[in-house]
């Protein structure tokens, strides 16, 4: 193969195309530029076409695969979300006998919109579940907004004295990674933890109970004849509440049920797998929050931090939480009782 020769310079070509403009011909504008007849012909065909001497943009780099090729790679991700580029890779390259980096076919998936995302956890749902959920939401779908605010939304939570169970995700430089400010302080054993037991509605926020040891239904039987009546009268809302808790075993045994039943002006049976339909669990994470401003060392400094800012949980984040409560079931009978949102 012969070597390449250069290219011919924008300042000749238009010193070609400015003769030939002229009236010169072909031969004598080779002669006068120093090139050939056929190289001064090509370049008044291309000035004939493009109106410009100027190099087209150029194509780039070939591609690795073809459009068909791509959509195989696509397919195999909509059937397998979860599964690695490196694994799609070799499967790609066993497929199509190429030789490929992960990083084309992650550059393949981005253009699909396809994004590497961490997967958010949602409860599982069955059948039963999604059918048991579809049904609630369409039995409390019309109920107007009266009705929502009375309901008195019980529930338990767990908080660390060290921060969550979960990852924590920091923005970092390299190498910066053992700085104070980028570090998740842990102690044996965990540091300790608290669980509580709690209730809000449209209108407040009830009792803060604490609960030590493992609760049984025996347990939350007391903490319910110690703090619901109260809660309820402290909210205004005592002659004509509603009781509204998950399926948690504790909460559907006999002895809770029937006290329920005789102490309770109304009892909302709920799905099972359904935290998303309890505006409950919105407001632990506000609780979260609002405690993880302070350096909190112990125990008794948490209690007394979630005690001091549950009192403090502002008014309209408890009445947005249940005046979407219709969104709520209508996003569950749009997703025909999965995973929702919320």
């Amino acid at each position: 193969m012969g070597r390449k020769k250069s290219e011919i310079s924008i300042g000749i070509r238009k010193l070609t195309i400015c003769h030939w403009k002229r009236g010169s011909f072909e031969r004598k504008i080779g002669e006068i530029v120093n090139v050939s007849k056929s190289t001064v012909h090509n370049i008044i065909s291309k000035y004939k076409k493009t109106k410009s001497v100027k190099n087209r943009p150029r194509t780039g780099r070939p591609r690795c695969f073809t459009e068909r090729e791509e959509r195989w790679i696509v397919r195999k991700v909509i059937c397998n979300p979860k599964t690695s580029v490196v694994k799609l890779t070799l499967k790609a390259q066993q497929r199509f006998n190429k030789s490929v980096n992960p990083e084309t076919v992650r550059n393949i998936l981005r253009k699909y919109n396809f994004h590497g995302r961490v997967a958010r956890r949602k409860p599982f749902l069955s059948k039963a579940h999604r059918r048991s959920r579809l049904e609630f939401a369409k039995s409390y779908i019309k109920k107007p907004p009266e009705f929502w605010n009375s309901v008195l939304f019980v529930d338990e939570s767990k908080y660390n004295v060290f921060g969550s169970d979960g990852k924590q995700m920091v923005w970092r430089k390299p190498n910066s990674e053992l700085e104070m400010k980028n570090l998740t302080p842990s102690v044996k054993h965990g540091g300790g933890s608290q669980m509580v037991w709690g209730c809000m509605s449209a209108v407040g926020v009830g009792n803060l109970h604490f609960i030590d040891g493992i609760m049984d239904k025996y347990m939350y039987l007391d903490i319910l004849k110690q703090n619901l009546k109260q809660s309820a009268d402290k909210m205004g809302i005592l002659p004509h509440y509603k009781l509204y808790q998950d399926n948690d075993p504790k909460h559907n045994t006999h002895i809770c049920r029937l006290w329920a039943l005789y102490h309770c002006p109304q009892v909302i049976r709920t799905p099972a797998q359904s935290p998303d339909l309890n505006p409950i669990e919105n407001i632990w994470d506000h609780l979260n929050n609002r405690i993880r401003k302070f350096k909190i060392s112990g125990k008794n400094e948490l209690r007394e931090k979630l005690m001091s800012e549950w009192d403090k949980i502002e008014g309209n984040v408890r009445a947005n939480l249940v005046k979407y409560m219709p969104e709520r079931l209508n996003e569950v009978i749009k997703c025909k009782g999965g995973p929702t949102h919320y």
